[in-house]
């Protein structure tokens, strides 16, 4: 049976409206976007301009003072500072109690006991150098009604005060190294703008990243830092002979304490994805290739061969304390050594 005339192009102009339609609203998003993204970088720009860098202590370390043992270092780990969070110890049975004074007293506390402890390693060992990873939820955020009515002070006075603390705890610490690397890995979920976690620019759009640009601005002066942000969910960087892959952690499925099964999966996903690369091109081995995953983010301590976690600095909070998990504040710390690998791992506990 034949088609009508006048229901073709009925039909087709029907069909070439819709589709024009759909290209003006793409075309209106991507304009939306451009527009924000371009009000971003007006805005990290206009933050730089007015950071002043903070001026470098004078060094106190004298390389070589131990002869003829292979050259570690130091690794220091950072993770979930959460500043700007107030936890009162009666509403978690006296379990903890958290504050951003009492925030700021443990991180600075952290950054005195990593460098005495260091200083017992140097009398068998040379380290000339620390890597300090830094794994996410340095504030609090507002993701959450609860933390939005509990919180000490808004966001925008969370992430000043964050990349303060963040740049004297990496400021006391570069006197005593000739070379100070700092790893930055931005994308959590407590600084994060959107109310549902995202996967693309969620390392841009994220308060973290705030918070590691302000403290990048101000330890420019800093000759022996090199600071690295990186504005994504993971990263895999090199120390001495190990490849970490390092993130957040939450994307991890699990809860109620060490989510196992979740880290294990999780690690035998990305070792499956980053295998096909490697087979294809020998040469990104080092690039995606990986010895071990290093996250934060759970707020306890444990370490396995594949992974570890880091504590956090709040502590319980009542969260935690909902689900039965009971964990002191802490942050950890271990040794690379060229040839042996990792040893002398710590919690300090805050």
């Amino acid at each position: 049976m034949p088609i009508d005339e006048k229901k073709l192009r009925s039909r087709y102009s029907e069909e070439t409206q819709e589709l024009e339609r759909q290209l003006r609203e793409k075309d209106a998003i991507l304009s939306g976007y451009r527009k924000e993204h371009g009000k971003l970088e007006i805005f990290f720009s206009d933050i730089s301009a007015n950071i002043k860098p903070v001026d470098p202590l004078s060094c106190v370390y004298e390389s070589g003072l131990v002869k003829n043992t292979s050259p570690c270092i130091a690794v220091m780990q950072i993770s979930d500072g959460h500043m700007g969070a107030v936890q009162d110890s009666d509403e978690i049975e006296g379990f903890g109690v958290f504050d951003p004074e009492i925030c700021e007293q443990r991180q600075i506390m952290y950054a005195k006991k990593f460098l005495d402890w260091v200083g017992i390693h140097r009398t068998a060992y040379q380290i000339d150098e620390c890597a300090i990873i830094v794994t996410g939820d340095l504030i609090s955020g507002d993701i959450h009604l609860e933390l939005q009515v509990t919180n000490a002070f808004p966001t925008p006075v969370q992430v000043v005060k964050a990349s303060e603390v963040l740049t004297r705890q990496v400021a006391m610490v570069a006197p005593f190294f000739k070379k100070i690397t700092v790893h930055f890995i931005s994308e959590d979920n407590h600084a994060r703008l959107t109310k549902k976690p995202q996967a693309k620019e969620a390392g841009y759009n994220s308060l973290n990243y705030l918070v590691g640009y302000i403290a990048q601005q101000n330890l420019a002066k800093h000759g022996n830092i090199e600071f690295n942000l990186y504005p994504m969910y993971e990263k895999v960087i090199g120390v001495s002979n190990r490849r970490y892959l390092i993130s957040h952690g939450h994307g991890v499925m699990g809860w109620g304490g060490y989510p196992y099964y979740g880290i294990h999966r999780k690690i035998g996903k990305e070792a499956s994805a980053r295998m096909q690369i490697i087979m294809k091109d020998l040469t990104k081995a080092k690039q995606v290739g990986f010895d071990k995953y290093i996250f934060g983010h759970w707020h306890t301590p444990f370490d396995f061969p594949l992974f570890s976690g880091c504590g956090s600095v709040s502590g319980t909070d009542a969260y935690d304390h909902k689900e039965g998990r009971f964990a002191e504040p802490s942050q950890s710390a271990w040794m690379v050594h060229p040839k042996h690998g990792e040893f002398n791992r710590i919690n300090f506990t805050l």
